[in-house]
């Protein structure tokens, strides 16, 4: 693998530095966090997804077919699952799909959850809504939502191990 040049400036400070692409990043990330010390307090305050490792901890629980992204797990089990935890599945497999270029848009209708969930709008309006509030989902039209960066992470962190656990993924 090739090296990385890199030259920084701020004030009468001036690096150059040349190295493979982790030593430049930890060089450039020491450099900000020294002469911008507000960097680290923004940096640990940042919501991040690692999508590489979300679609690792998808697996078993969404699947890729010619048709597109689809929830293996059998929808006896899924039924077990809240609804706010199957409307969260669901935009989570939006988003994936759309990622990878699998889906036109990371965004669901009411209709299309309405749809893979099953059950009566009026309650799985109600989850929107509370997930809305929360900041876990936003809506991005007339009716149509999507996951935020906070709800992928709290999805990833907290609603991903319960759905393993409650519809026994392996």
């Amino acid at each position: 693998m090739g090296t990385i040049k890199i030259h920084l400036e701020y004030n009468e400070t001036k690096i150059d530095f040349e190295g493979s692409s982790e030593e430049v990043i930890k060089v450039l990330l020491d450099f900000l966090a020294k002469h911008y010390p507000a960097y680290n307090l923004v940096k640990n305050l940042t919501i991040t997804i690692d999508f590489e490792e979300l679609l690792k901890k998808l697996k078993g629980v969404i699947g890729f077919a010619p048709e597109g992204a689809i929830v293996t797990i059998p929808k006896e089990k899924i039924s077990n699952l809240s609804i706010r935890d199957q409307i969260a599945l669901h935009l989570v497999k939006a988003y994936v799909g759309s990622k990878l270029g699998i889906f036109e848009k990371a965004s669901l209708s009411a209709a299309e959850l309405l749809s893979a969930i099953g059950g009566r709008m009026g309650a799985m309006a109600g989850r929107l809504s509370e997930m809305v509030d929360e900041g876990l989902v936003e809506r991005v039209g007339r009716g149509e939502y999507r996951i935020t960066t906070y709800g992928l992470k709290q999805f990833s962190e907290v609603t991903l191990p319960k759905i393993r656990q409650v519809c026994e993924v392996v």
